[in-house]
Parts: structure tokens; C-alpha cells; sequence
């Protein structure tokens, strides 16, 4: 049935999607809004109710029935009597109902594909990562580190070996009460519950280092692993140590935070020492711990291989206590001192100062040029014991003899340049031996003059000078030498060349060329490690032989400058025996420090350089001494420690004297000091001190004074401290003087 309603200008309403026209509803025959209810019956057996205002708000149609009941309401915007408006059919419940079950299958598939979907992406694409995430979280997986190998010296003295110690770790994850853990780690780690905690909060981290990182001893490993603290293991480590402290410490290098090997002998022999790491791959428990009855994969270090140097712990120890003496005594910046056999190469000692005690390398870390050994490394101007190079080469290509005279006039212009002789004297006539007991720079500059250029140059390269020695330890510098007709050469550098001007040179590089005329002409190639042995079996992996560089010079050239150097060391600025038992061959040198340009009068470096026995060379001394403020001459500040340390040593290594101490006559004063100053090297007591001098007086003199102790830069407390030195007041003989007499005369009643 249809029913109609007139009604001006009301507008057909839409019928909503899926209903289509129905009966036409009459409405009341009026102006203004309607308001009531109209029922009408349905198809299914339901009725229809609507209602609403024409003029305002909307129209509606109430429904319900045997499948439901709804309203519908349709916006009406203007109405008038008399019109007619068509109201939408109500909806098909029924039909309705289907669709929206087809709705919700739909959807229901819809998911269900999704899920699907997903599981097959981490099931196929993302299989593999899951996978070894999930190994990882049970899989212990272990570096197993190498016992690193030892250093010691010739003898077999411990210089370099290893500690038990432990890494302190955490699994972040598996500590269950964090803040618990810390209260309970901090006492025993010696830092503060806060750090420990901020380090395990770490949200990234699933393996972290407590303590900063750094090793403890075991003592504090063991105490960390009874408190049973889940998540909470010990990593096994080792922690090298140095028993000798400061004893070589730049020689030997340190190993950093890291386990590696850096500078001396740790750094150039790494790769033996370090040996190889294994690896423990197994299933771990909640707490990161081996489970013992799981699979297990096992490959076990390798550790690594003990080396043995050249250096002799007596004769390094010797050294580092004259040269910290003579540093003292001298108020300088520092010093070198080389002790090396001219037969093999192979390096005695080699002390330098200032220094560090590689046990606690971090302090040094503010000045890392401590960390460099200045023996390989500093470059400097040698001065006069250059004039051995000049003279050997002089005598081998025989432009001159010992006996060759020449006027020495103290004065030599050449280029626009003067040259003059270091004490601003005219030596007159003198042999060429004379020239080197005088330190001559004009008779120098005549050698080098007679050589010409070229044939001088060929000679400062065949003693090594421009060119690193080959030492078997990191950072050796080359020098600085000027070639022949290169541009920044010009004929006033042949000249002063000849008296060690001009030239920069390493103290090895200085040590080598002596020891090539010691050593017949020959030189050998400088090395400290003499053999590098598997100490699981004893087996000798490696060995270094001496090496043959080249023939610098003739063995008849060579005999010759023996000779004459052992005159120089004897009748020079300074005269008397300076190894009593034994001839010493050598040569002084004081060299002015440049800066910009311009040599300084009042800085030098005081150096002497020699051998000993001169007859038969079995051990040459390099002493180097960096701005001396007491004393500016080599003879004066170096050549005393020389003679200190080729007694010594020549003492320490019993060799038979070559020529006899003459008897002296002395009082019981005397005979009580000279037995003082002949003691022989001895470790320093608990105090860092020698035994005190007695109180005795010679020949009248006073008592001698104690000098006050005197810090070297970079010596730490109760390391080698510096032994008290007696000095005597004289108007006539220097301290040294005084001691190699005392030391002569303590032989000699002795015997």
C-alpha cells in the first residue's frame, strides 16, 4: 500500500544504501512543524513509526518486528502543507543479518591470513637471526687469553712477567637485583655503588666489564667469586709486572690496557710474546656459567715464547746509577749512557734518564716522550768525538799518520766563515795524536780538507751516520746528515763535520761507529734480544747471530786509532788512568746546543765515548750528557762516568788486567775512604742509600759532605734512588779525580 502527503517544497530524502522506496506515510495537512506518531504495518508483521518536525530536526521512522526494531531519521530542511514526501522502505532485517556475518568472516580471514603471514616471515626470513640469537643466549662463547711470554736478561734474570689477575663481568640482564649486587661489589672493588650500578643499568650492553675495565688482583677475584652474586663471573686474565720497577723501563716498553705490547722490547716483539688466544665455545646457565655435561668445543691457547736479552741486569744497574749520579750531581736535564761488546753487537746496557716504571705507565701518560728511549731516538750534535770518524777516516785513505804535524793557529776562515778551536787557543805544531789529546777543530777541519768532500762523505756513511743502525726495537731515528752537493750542503758543512758540527747523530748510532773501530774496522749491527726460547719445551725458536753491517775502515786503520784514542783518553784535558788495571781508548766531546740558528754559550751536551781494554776491546761505553749546569765539559761531567763504569764492569766481568796498578802509600784515612769508593755495586737498601762514608779525613782535608738528595723527573719513590756522593773540597784535584785515586789505591792494598 502507498500512501502520499502533500507537503510544499519538502525535499525527497535519501534512502539509505540497500533500501529502496516504500509506501508513502500521510502526513497531517498543516503549516509548522508536526510533531506525533504514525503507525503502519510491515510485511514481516511489524509496524512502522515515525515521526518529526517538517520545519527543523528530522524525520523518523521507527520500525520493529519479529527480527527486530530500529529508528531511521532523515533530515528535514523545509516544509509546507499540501505536499507530499516519500519515505525509504525499511531495511530487510533479515538480509541485514547475513551481511554482516559475511562482514565478519570476511574480516576473520582477513586476520587469520595476517598471523599467517607473520609466522612465515619469522619462520623463513628471519630464521636464521632468531636462530643464533637463541644460540647466543645459551652458548658460552670464550676468548681463552695467552700466557704472554717473559723478558729476561742475559743471565736469565726476570726483568718482564705475569700475575695472576681477573676481569670483573656482569650480564646485565640476568642480575635480578642490581642495586642489591653494587651495595655487595662496591667494598670489595674499591669504588662506589653508584658507577657499579650505572654500569649495569646499561640498557644496550648484554656483556660488560665492571671496575672500568681494568684487571684485579686475584685476591679480589677470589673474594667477588664467593659472593655468588647471579650474573655476576670472573674472567681469568694475567697482569704483567716488572719486578726490577724502573730498571730498563725504556728499554723493555710496557704492556697497555688492552694486553699489547708497546714501545722497547713489548712493542718490536709482540707477535712472539703475545703467543695466540684460544676459544671455549659451550651451553652456559642462567648465571653465564660452563655446563659441564653439555656439548663442548675446545681450542686451547698458545702462549706466548720467553725472550732473552743481551743485557746484563748488573752491568743496566751499574749504568742507571752513574748516569742518575752524574744527572744529579750536574743539575742536567738528562742523560744516555750505552755499554755494548764490538764483537757481536749485542747491547750491554742501555740506560737513559729521565725514566719510568713501566708497573704504573698510566702516570707517565702526561708526558709520552718518556715513553721513547732517547738511546734510538735522540738526535743531537756530537761534538768532538766525531773527530774519531774525521781521523779514521784520515789515517785509512793515509792523508795523514799519527806523527803528521800540522800548524794549529787556533783560527780558520773559510766561505766567509771563522772557525777556531773550542778553548779559543792556538795549539802551534802538533802530531795528529796530539790534535785528539788537545780536541783540536782546526786539525779536524785539515783532515776533512785533505779528504776532500766525496771521500769524506763516503766515510760518514760507512760508519752508519744518515742511515738507522737496524737496532731490533721500535722507533730508531736516522739522523741528520747533510750529503755532498745537495742543496741544503755547502763546503763550510765538510769542515765542520769534521768536529761534529752541522751533523745530528743517535747515541747508537755513536756507539756503533766506536764499536767498528774496536772491533778491527768491522761493525756489527746492534740487537738486545739474544734468543727467543718456548719455555713448555726449552727449544731455542730463534737466535740472534751477530751480523757483519760492512768493513768501515781497515783493521791496520783501526789498531792505529786505538792507539791514539788511548793517548787522547789519558794525556787529554783531563790526565791519569781512567780504568786503573786497564788501557782505556776513547774521546771527549762538548757540544754547544743550537737553537734558531744560533749555538747557545751557556747549553751543551757533555759526552765521551770509548773502549775498553784498548788493546783488546772487549766492551764499549757511550755516556751522554744533556745541559750540565755545573760543569759544561765532557771532560769534566762524562768521562768520569765512564771511568766509573768501565771499572766496574771490567771488575764484574773479571777481565784479566792488562797492565799493572802502581803501589801508592796512604793513610789509615785514606786507606778507610778508598775501601768506601771501592765498594762494590750493590743493591740499594730499603731506603734507596748506600752505606755512609766514614767519617775520616785525607791528607788533611775536611770531612767529606754529603750532597743533598735531588730528584731525577720521572723517578718514582724508592727507585734507584740516588746514592749519596762524598765530596771533598780541593783547590787542586776535581772530586773524580779524587775517587779514581781512592778506587786505585783500594786495588792496590787489596792485594
Amino acid at each position: 500500500m502507498t500512501e502520499t502527503h502533500a507537503a510544499n517544497d519538502v525535499p525527497q530524502p535519501k534512502p539509505p544504501r540497500g533500501m529502496g522506496p516504500s509506501s508513502l506515510a500521510p502526513l497531517p495537512s498543516q503549516r509548522g512543524p508536526f510533531t506525533g506518531q504514525i503507525d503502519h504495518p510491515t510485511k514481516e508483521g511489524g509496524r512502522f513509526r515515525w515521526g518529526g518536525g517538517l520545519r527543523r530536526g528530522s524525520l523518523s521512522r521507527r520500525f520493529g518486528g519479529g527480527v527486530g526494531e530500529g529508528v531511521l531519521r532523515y533530515p528535514v530542511t523545509r516544509a509546507s502543507v499540501g505536499g507530499s514526501i516519500r519515505l525509504p522502505a525499511p531495511p530487510d532485517v533479515r538480509a541485514s543479518g547475513t551481511r554482516r556475518i559475511v562482514a565478519i568472516q570476511v574480516a576473520t580471514v582477513l586476520v587469520a591470513l595476517a598471523l599467517v603471514g607473520r609466522l612465515g616471515w619469522w619462520q623463513i626470513v628471519e630464521s636464521a637471526r632468531l636462530t643464533q640469537r637463541l644460540e647466543a643466549q645459551k652458548l658460552l662463547d670464550e676468548a681463552l687469553p695467552a700466557t704472554r711470554g717473559a723478558i729476561r736478561d742475559t743471565t736469565g734474570e726476570l726483568l718482564a712477567g705475569n700475575l695472576g689477575a681477573a676481569f670483573i663481568c656482569a650480564f646485565p640482564s640476568q642480575v635480578r637485583r642490581p642495586e642489591d649486587a653494587a651495595a655487595r661489589l662496591a667494598p670489595v672493588l674499591g669504588t662506589s655503588p653508584e658507577s657499579i650500578l650505572q654500569t649495569l643499568a646499561s640498557p644496550s650492553a648484554s656483556y660488560v666489564r665492571l671496575n672500568g675495565g681494568a684487571r684485579v688482583d686475584q685476591s679480589v677475584a677470589d673474594q667477588v667469586a664467593a659472593l655468588r652474586i647471579g650474573g655476576i663471573v670472573v674472567e681469568r686474565a694475567t697482569k704483567r709486572t716488572y719486578p726490577e720497577r724502573a730498571l730498563a723501563g725504556q728499554l723493555i716498553g710496557f704492556v697497555d690496557f688492552d694486553g699489547h705490547g708497546q714501545y722497547g722490547v713489548e712493542g718490536r716483539w709482540e707477535e712472539q710474546l703475545a703467543g695466540k688466544p684460544g676459544r671455549l665455545r659451550s651451553e652456559k646457565d642462567t648465571e653465564g656459567h660452563e655446563i659441564g655435561i653439555g656439548s663442548r668445543d675446545l681450542r686451547p691457547p698458545v702462549d706466548g715464547l720467553d725472550t732473552y736479552l743481551t743485557i746484563d741486569r748488573t752491568i743496566q744497574y751499574i749504568a742507571e746509577r752513574e748516569l742518575e749520579r752524574a744527572v744529579i750531581d750536574q743539575r742536567a736535564d738528562g742523560g744516555t749512557v750505552i755499554v755494548m761488546n764490538p764483537r757481536t753487537g749485542g747491547i750491554l746496557a742501555m740506560a737513559s734518564r729521565p725514566s719510568y716504571d713501566p708497573n704504573r705507565y698510566e702516570e707517565a701518560a702526561a708526558t709520552p716522550s718518556l715513553f721513547q728511549n732517547p738511546a734510538i731516538s735522540a738526535i743531537y750534535e756530537p761534538g768532538s768525538t766525531f773527530k774519531i770518524v774525521t781521523m779514521a777516516a784520515g789515517i785509512e785513505e793515509r792523508v795523514v799518520t799519527p806523527e803528521t804535524v800540522i800548524d794549529d793557529t787556533g783560527i780558520l776562515t773559510l766561505g766567509g766563515f771563522t772557525i777556531r778551536n773550542w778553548d779559543r787557543k792556538a795549539n802551534g805544531r802538533i802530531t795528529m795524536t796530539q790534535a785528539l789529546e788537545r780536541s783540536s777543530n782546526i786539525a779536524a777541519a785539515s783532515v776533512a780538507q785533505r779528504l776532500g768532500p766525496e771521500r769524506f762523505g763516503r766515510y760518514v756513511t760507512a760508519f752508519g751516520f744518515g742511515s738507522r743502525t737496524g737496532i731490533d726495537l721500535q722507533g730508531e731515528e736516522v739522523g741528520l746528515v747533510k750529503r755532498v752537493g745537495s742543496a741544503e750542503w755547502s763546503l763550510v758543512d765538510g769542515v765542520t763535520n769534521a768536529y761534529g758540527q752541522g751533523i745530528a747523530v743517535t747515541p747508537i748510532q755513536m756507539a756503533t761507529a766506536m764499536s767498528a773501530i774496536a772491533n778491527g774496522g768491522i761493525m756489527m749491527r746492534p740487537h738486545v734480544v739474544r734468543a727467543v726460547i718456548d719455555p713448555s719445551t726449552g727449544r731455542v725458536v730463534s737466535e740472534t747471530r751477530p751480523q757483519i753491517i760492512r768493513q768501515a775502515i781497515g783493521r791496520p786503520a783501526a789498531a792505529t786509532m786505538l792507539q791514539m784514542l788511548h793517548r787522547s783518553a789519558e794525556n787529554g784535558e783531563t790526565r791519569g788512568t781512567l780504568v786503573p788495571g786497564f788501557q782505556a781508548a776513547g774521546k771527549t766531546g762538548t757540544a754547544s746546543i743550537p737553537t734558531n740558528g744560533v749555538y747557545s754559550e751557556d747549553e751543551t751536551i757533555a759526552s765521551f765515548v770509548g773502549a775498553v781494554p784498548a788493546s783488546d776491546p772487549q766492551f764499549v761505553i757511550l755516556v751522554k750528557i744533556d745541559r750540565p749546569r755545573i760543569e759544561p765539559w765532557g771532560s769534566l761531567v762524562a768521562k768520569p762516568v765512564f771511568a766509573t763504569i768501565g771499572q766496574e764492569v771490567s771488575r764484574y766481568l773479571r777481565l784479566a788486567r792488562t797492565e799493572p796498578i802502581a803501589p801508592a802509600v796512604a793513610t789509615a784515612e785514606a786507606k778507610a775512604m778508598a775501601r768506601y769508593l771501592a765498594t762494590p755495586t750493590q743493591p740499594p737498601d730499603s731506603a734507596g742509600q748506600r752505606p755512609p762514608a766514614p767519617a775520616a779525613t785525607v791528607q788533611g782535608t775536611a770531612p767529606p759532605t754529603p750532597a743533598p738528595a735531588a730528584t731525577v723527573p720521572g723517578l718514582q719513590a724508592g727507585e734507584l734512588r740516588p746514592t749519596t756522593v762524598a765530596r771533598v773540597p780541593s783547590p787542586t784535584a776535581t772530586f773524580d779525580q779524587l775517587r779514581a785515586t781512592a778506587t786505585a789505591l783500594a786495588r792496590t792494598l787489596s792485594r
